[in-house]
Formats: structure tokens, C-alpha cells, sequence
């Protein structure tokens, strides 16, 4: 399926500060920053903004770059929508997800499952401690002003390593995926948490004369 790299994995120029900070882990961050990433889990229930995304190779390389819409609603529910270079649409309601691919005039239905490999976001769709989902640790260097801690899942993962986080006064702002082919996925987050989201929006309405690949449960 075209753009498979784009749904595998999740923005800025600064990668090699964050490599940097990537290899210097501190056994413990000051409170107000591990309170910071514990409210985000916890009593954060949606968030609604705009993200630019850029992959990187092994190598450093940039190979993709996209910017779009994120809507969240937890637990389970969001909407993943690609707008540039072309457009596609990932949506969960928290049973199934639907992969929206125009340009193909296809869908693809996943059971929820599957998420994790098909929008980053879908990391972040449970609503509990950070530390019941991942091994923690605080990373002891300040990156674009923010402060930053590493998960890595605590099941294994077939996608990915682990995830920075990079997080302000106002919540996520950042976060940077590491997956199992030595691939950087940066992602920059501009959006508003518990702000009122329709229901509809997690709702996936098939388009007329799309090819649909898989059945919703």
C-alpha cells in the first residue's frame, strides 16, 4: 500500500541535538516535569491541533515530511488526518480504525489493535499512568525549552524502541518516535487539550466507489 512508511511511523531541524539528548538519560526529573507528563496521561482527555511530521533514515536523511490535523478523545478515539504532501485520513473510534487513502480511492479497516502502526497518536489513546504503559526515565538535557522523557514500552513492540517526549507548561509539544530499523519519526504538536471535540469526528463514513479492504468489528 502507497505511503506505508507514512503510516508505519510518524519537526524540526534539530535532530542532531536530539540524538545528543537521546544517549544522556538521568535517573530522575525535577517534579514539576515528571508532574507535567503525569497530568498528560492522566487528566488529559482530548486534544485538538495541527502537527508537522518528518522521517528520518538511519542515516540522518529526511525522507518524508507532512504536516496535518490531530483530534484526540480518550480513551481510544482519534482522528489522524494527513493534509500535505497527500492527503489520507486515519480514524479510530476505539474499536476499529479506518485508513482513508484518496489518491488510492481505498480504505482500509484495522481492528484498534493495529493503531500503533498506523498513527503515532495512537501511542497516547489510553488514559492511565505513563509508567503502567512504559519504563520512564527523564532525560537530563533541555531541548527547544522543553523537558524530555523517554518510554519504552513495556511490551515489546514489532514498530518501535522507545519514544521521546518533549513536554512545556502547556503539555505535549513534541515527540519523537525511534522504530526498530534505526528510523526517527519527529513530530511537533500545536494543539488544545480538553477542548469539547463532536463525537463525529471519530465516526468514518465510507465514501462512494472506494475500494474497502478489511471489515469493522
Amino acid at each position: 500500500m502507497k505511503k506505508a512508511g507514512l503510516l508505519l511511523t510518524a519537526s524540526f531541524t534539530l535532530i542532531g541535538a536530539f540524538a545528543s539528548v537521546s544517549s544522556t538519560v538521568a535517573s530522575a526529573a525535577p517534579d514539576a516535569a515528571r508532574e507535567r507528563l503525569n497530568d498528560f496521561f492522566t487528566k488529559v482527555s482530548t486534544l485538538k491541533g495541527s502537527f508537522s511530521q518528518q522521517v528520518f533514515s538511519k542515516k540522518n536523511k529526511m525522507i518524508q515530511s507532512s504536516t496535518g490535523q490531530i483530534f484526540l478523545n480518550r480513551p481510544g478515539k482519534f482522528r489522524w488526518v494527513y493534509k500535505t504532501p497527500e492527503p489520507q485520513v486515519i480514524v479510530s473510534d476505539g474499536k476499529n480504525i479506518w485508513i482513508y487513502d484518496e489518491d488510492l480511492e481505498q480504505v482500509t479497516i484495522k481492528p484498534m489493535s493495529s493503531a500503533i502502526s498506523s498513527a503515532p497518536i495512537a501511542l497516547l489513546t489510553r488514559k492511565q499512568s505513563p509508567d503502567a504503559q512504559f519504563h520512564v526515565k527523564a532525560m537530563s538535557l533541555k531541548v527547544a525549552g522543553l523537558d524530555w522523557f523517554q518510554l519504552t514500552p513495556r511490551k515489546k513492540s514489532k514498530d518501535f524502541k522507545f519514544i521521546e517526549i518533549g513536554l512545556d507548561v502547556n503539555g505535549l509539544r513534541q515527540m519523537i518516535m525511534h522504530d526498530q530499523l534505526g528510523q526517527r519519526t519527529v513530530i511537533q504538536l500545536n494543539a488544545k487539550k480538553n477542548v469539547p471535540i463532536s463525537g463525529s469526528t471519530f465516526f468514518f463514513k465510507i465514501p462512494t466507489g472506494v475500494d474497502v479492504i478489511g471489515k469493522a468489528i
